[in-house]
């Protein structure tokens, strides 16, 4: 994760992200609670309960630093509605074979494939920026060559 670069969420990203972050810190709380509850001097070697508190509490805290660095670098896209495929954008493209895909342009974080949210930084999203209706673009993907047509931009 580069700590310098923004995070492109929409506000929908943003508020789930600050969501997971509240659940997580009182979670870290138990956790930290749970871990007082194990400890038991001179027992630390042998305490089964000890040692899964303290490596949920590591990776509580991991999880939080890291939403808190995504939240601090947060820039929102808002749905973009005009003629050039960005951030934000809802896209329709056909294949060579004549099958449509509708895409909506998000940053990384709140990419999901299977839901039609790509993100800018993946090859086929980074293909799609800055086009227009009618532009074809061929992009290089696991499985060979692909050749889309900007169908529409929304």
């Amino acid at each position: 994760m580069d700590l310098t670069e923004p995070v492109l969420l929409t506000q929908e990203g943003l508020d789930r992200l600050k969501q997971e972050l509240g659940q997580l810190r009182q979670r870290r709380l138990e956790a930290a609670d749970r871990l007082k509850e194990a400890f038991q001097p001179g027992d630390i070697e042998d305490n089964p309960e000890y040692e899964q508190a303290k490596e949920e509490v590591g990776l509580v805290d991991g999880r939080i630093y890291e939403l808190e660095e995504m939240i601090g670098r947060a820039e929102i896209i808002k749905d973009k509605h005009g003629s050039i495929a960005e951030p934000g954008s809802t896209i329709e493209v056909e294949d060579g074979e004549g099958h449509t895909e509708t895409y909506h342009l998000v940053g990384a974080v709140e990419s999901d494939p299977t839901s039609g949210r790509i993100s800018v930084e993946s090859p086929v999203g980074r293909a799609l920026v800055g086009k227009r209706k009618g532009d074809k673009v061929t992009v290089n993907v696991p499985a060979g060559t692909l050749t889309l047509t900007v169908k529409s931009v929304k």
